[in-house]
């Protein structure tokens, strides 16, 4: 696949595998059962320099652009889904501060987000604001000239356990004004911050999912990031929206990737009446269709992250199209092979159960595959 990629990308693809075949695969079994943590997983990440790669040189990352993260995230998803999704989490804060942040947030934060000294979450959701930020319920009351109070409920935080420093949607009140605003507040638990148990759910269990309770968390002028007005922000939070959900794409493509693997392999070496089922037409069509629709899923999300570097204009686009078709991907063929598999597929021992469980949550994290269609929508002007 070097339609896209230039040699210097391919040597780091190389770079990204051989990392994670030999300190992310050993652990990905732990990983999805719990017994390894999410915050032994990231310290990995760290230690190897992968949660600075789009940080600036200037500030001690890489200064690396959205191709080589979603080239990371696919290698991180052939191992472990949960974790590169944990990657969004923290990239989205990235993000944030690389675009919007004042000279002041981006020296104070992006050197230890880089690090790994601060893990980044994103705050967005509740629970009757999803994809609605003109339901966030969450309050940012002024406190003094240069002061606020933040309270309120989020909820489904990926890294909320692990997170130095979160980013919050809240609405402003003053005397005059409501408005939405994002605040980069520190995610150490205290009397104002309530960090909740891990939140269990199915699949993609290496990303720490909590939910965060604010009871007048004090945050100043200096946590706010600079914006005039609600449109402002919800364009600043799409921005962000925008990379993670590419970089959850990645992910779906990872696990569409290694489906195909496991599925192909399996093929040759399962006998039935006498002969591999590769031979049978059935399967043969299952895999060609799976090989195709997962390059194409590929094609879409090297597009977006190029379309981030390139032509900002068009990334809106594309995040869209590459999260909703890589996701639908992951999530069939993921199913295709648990079907080639049979009941051996159904085994928490098998190689494919814990895809399929990972490729569902691909359409729902990081906004649905219903959303991605909304989107798209509004970028056809219909």
């Amino acid at each position: 696949m070097n339609t896209f990629l230039s040699s210097g990308q391919l040597a780091l693809q190389e770079q990204y595998l051989k990392f994670v075949a030999e300190q992310i695969a050993p652990l990905a079994l732990a990983l999805d059962t719990e017994q390894v943590s999410s915050k032994e997983a990231m310290t990995l990440l760290a230690k190897g320099g992968y949660l600075g790669l789009t940080v600036p040189r200037e500030y001690g990352g890489q200064g690396l652009g959205a191709i080589e993260l979603v080239l990371f995230a696919e290698a991180l998803a052939s191992a472990s889904a949960g974790l590169a999704v944990a990657l969004a989490s923290h990239y989205s804060v990235v993000e944030l501060i690389n675009k919007f942040g004042s000279d002041t947030q981006k020296s104070r934060y992006l050197s230890q987000l880089a690090t790994g000294d601060l893990i980044g979450a994103q705050a967005f959701g509740e629970e009757k604001a999803g994809s609605d930020f003109k339901a966030v319920q969450t309050t940012a009351t002024a406190d003094g000239s240069t002061g606020w109070l933040l309270s309120g409920e989020k909820t489904w935080v990926v890294n909320g356990q692990l997170a130095g420093l979160i980013a919050v949607l809240a609405v402003t009140k003053t005397a005059t004004d409501d408005q939405l605003s994002i605040f980069l507040v520190d995610g150490t638990p205290g009397s104002s911050i309530e960090v909740g148990a891990n939140k269990a759910k199915f699949g993609l269990r290496s990303a720490a999912t909590c939910d965060i309770t604010f009871k007048e968390y004090k945050a100043t002028g200096e946590n706010k990031l600079a914006s005039a007005t609600s449109a402002e922000v919800e364009s600043q939070v799409n921005a962000v929206l925008d990379l993670s959900k590419t970089v959850v794409a990645a992910a779906a493509v990872g696990i569409a990737e290694e489906a195909l693997k496991f599925s192909a392999e399996h093929a040759r070496t399962r006998e039935q009446f006498g002969q591999p089922i590769s031979k049978f037409q059935g399967i043969q069509w299952k895999l060609a269709d799976h090989s195709v629709e997962s390059q194409a899923a590929r094609l879409l999300t090297y597009r977006a992250a190029w379309s981030h570097d390139e032509e900002p204009a068009d990334f809106r686009k594309f995040a869209a199209m590459a999260k909703m078709f890589a996701a639908k991907t992951a999530r069939f063929h993921s199913g295709e092979a648990v079907q080639i598999f049979g009941m051996l597929g159904a085994s928490p021992d098998s190689p494919v159960e814990r895809l399929y469980r990972d490729g569902k949550l691909t359409e729902i994290f990081e906004g649905t595959s219903e959303l991605q269609k909304v989107v798209l929508k509004e970028e056809l002007g219909v």
